[in-house]
């Protein structure tokens, strides 16, 4: 009876709503005239793009040398893995991915990669692919890494998951530039950046399985754990892990997927 009660209520509401809209709409059209009324003023505009401008001022002044030891630290293992690529004859590259496509596939995965890597070398791209390659060998497990622990964390407690959800929905919704920009300023040109910016971007659909695979653990397999005398840490890694494994799994997918599809456009800028 209630929801029925509620239901007419509802409906007159959303129609007093469009007609309060409606009339608004013609009463603005009427005086169109009027100057602020066509154009906002503009002493009441928000002066947002100079406060940001002046705390990226005194960021980059104050701690500049933290972003610049993070990019030396990322430099390492980006070039290690840059300069095996490089330096391993193209066939052998070829062969050793297309051995483990087998593995983790079938024959045909592993002849798709084979002739993938092929395509590359044949059309004289086959540096500039290592380069990419070696982005994404370096990006996707700081994703993986960093999505698996933010999931773990909001997956232990509601708060953090209170604060994590509507910065994941941040950071896929705002377009990639608009972070691009501000983590060219903080870390300098470099190749660096295509690499930072491809973790951000993929790390929430990781983060999205961690908590996602976590949360549809059954209740039963919990209490298996706890009745075997597992403590918090062994009941984490040892039963809650393994049994989201395949959801997780599918978060590293998405992330490598996601790490792809941005490192391209991030290492043109940072180039």
């Amino acid at each position: 009876m209630a929801v029925l009660n509620q239901s007419p209520n509802l409906l007159l509401r959303q129609k007093l709503a469009w007609v309060i809209v409606a009339l608004l709409v013609v009463v603005c059209f009427i005086y169109r005239d009027l100057p602020w009324l066509v154009e906002y003023p503009a002493q009441y505009v928000i002066p947002l793009d100079q406060w940001v401008n002046h705390i990226m001022d005194w960021v980059i002044d104050n701690f500049r040398w933290f972003f610049q030891a993070i990019t030396w630290l990322l430099t390492w293992p980006m070039n290690w893995v840059k300069n095996l690529l490089q330096w391993l004859p193209w066939p052998a590259t070829i062969a050793a991915f297309s051995f483990l496509a087998f593995v983790a596939g079938n024959w045909r995965l592993a002849v798709f990669t084979g002739i993938a890597l092929l395509y590359i070398a044949v059309v004289g791209y086959w540096e500039e692919g290592m380069n990419t390659l070696a982005l994404v060998f370096v990006s996707v497990p700081m994703a993986v890494g960093t999505g698996l622990l933010l999931g773990i964390c909001a997956f232990k407690s509601k708060r953090v998951d209170r604060l994590l959800q509507p910065t994941l929905d941040l950071m896929q919704t705002v377009p990639n530039f608009a972070y691009l920009i501000p983590i060219l300023f903080l870390f300098g040109f470099g190749p660096v950046i295509g690499l930072i910016a491809s973790a951000i971007y993929a790390c929430p659909p990781m983060a999205r399985n961690v908590i996602l695979g976590l949360r549809r653990i059954p209740s039963d397999v919990v209490e298996a754990g706890r009745m075997a005398g597992a403590t918090k840490r062994q009941l984490l890694w040892w039963v809650e892990i393994p049994s989201a494994l395949p959801t997780i799994m599918i978060g590293v997918n998405q992330a490598t997927m996601a790490a792809f599809s941005m490192v391209i456009i991030a290492a043109i800028i940072g180039s």
